[in-house]
């Protein structure tokens, strides 16, 4: 079995498509493990830098509202 080759593409459809109700979570599951690692790394790192954000704009919010 060969290494899996990057796809930048694919990449980029699964960061776009994280939270959007057009792809299923089995076919996301799917397509993310049909990545190389390095790949898999890349979409990983996007993933939990949106969270990071969401959650700090989260807790912003929260904050503000407390006063």
């Amino acid at each position: 079995m060969g290494r899996r080759r990057n796809n930048p593409e694919l990449v980029e459809e699964l960061i776009d498509r994280r939270w959007d109700d057009t792809m299923s979570e089995l076919e996301y599951t799917e397509k993310y493990l049909s990545l190389s690692s390095s790949d898999m790394s890349t979409v990983a790192a996007a993933i939990d830098g949106m969270e990071a954000e969401f959650f700090a704009d989260e807790d912003d919010q929260d904050e503000d509202s407390a006063y």
